[in-house]
């Protein structure tokens, strides 16, 4: 695989990464901010987080606000690098390639059979300036790096939603009154996202809520959870692609 090739593709992937990084950040954020006030009921410390919720027998609460500030925050780290690598390979690509090389043609005798000549054509192909190996190490581990922290960002996200939403469906027992064969459909057969439409419009305000209106929290987490997955699954590819470059042979 050639140099130019894989700069275009790094700086596709760097660019994809920076997107994913940012809607998983500001998913969280607009969500946060929308049930902080609602979830934070515990006396003494601040569990405002719509992450790890927690059912207690007089109310809902959030969880400890250090998982919501590390999946909101969190991701600005690896935006900001992305943004500077998309920039730096895709100034490389569209202003620094260099024009095609001529195209020369040469003809060779086969020697298995007499008189016959074979016709070789080299292919005219853009190139671009090589960067040093020591530039692709270094890259490479970067990117290893960012893969794991977006893996890290990826399993507190989910396993938080989840938490929070295993723990409203017992809620839910209690507000809907059901029982017996009723059950199964709110622990087996609501997906989460229909678990949270439910907390959108019967969890009740504190006193001193902000929120306005209703938000799509369901909708606004999933989206979250998959940028977030996105993102780790990008940078295992742009490691991949640097791991090659600093394999490569000249």
């Amino acid at each position: 695989m050639d140099q130019l090739a894989v700069e275009k593709k790094l700086a596709v992937s760097y660019t994809l990464c920076a997107i994913a990084g940012a809607v998983a950040s500001i998913t969280m954020g607009i969500t946060w901010g929308h049930w902080y006030h609602t979830l934070d009921k515990c006396i003494g410390k601040n569990c405002s987080c719509i992450l790890y919720g927690l059912n207690t027998p007089s109310t809902f609460l959030g969880g400890d606000q250090a998982p919501c500030i590390w999946v909101t925050f969190g991701p600005l780290i690896y935006v900001f690098c992305c943004i500077c690598l998309t920039c730096f390979h895709g100034y490389r690509v569209l202003f620094t390639t260099k024009a095609p090389r001529m195209t020369t043609t040469r003809t060779v005798i086969a020697k298995t059979e007499p008189g016959e000549a074979v016709r070789i054509q080299t292919i005219a192909q853009e190139d671009i300036s090589p960067l040093p190996r020591t530039f692709w190490i270094v890259v490479s581990a970067i990117s290893v790096f960012f893969f794991v922290y977006a893996l890290v960002h990826f399993s507190i996200f989910l396993d938080g939603f989840y938490s929070t939403c295993t723990e409203y469906r017992k809620v839910l027992e209690i507000l809907l009154g059901v029982d017996g064969t009723a059950l199964p459909v709110i622990h087996g057969r609501l997906y989460c996202q229909g678990i949270f439409d439910f907390m959108d419009y019967m969890q009740l305000d504190s006193v001193n809520a902000s929120r306005n209106g209703f938000l799509n929290t369901g909708l606004a987490l999933v989206l979250g959870v998959i940028a977030s997955a996105f993102s780790w699954i990008v940078f295992l590819f742009a490691s991949w692609l640097n791991i090659l470059m600093t394999r490569r042979r000249d």
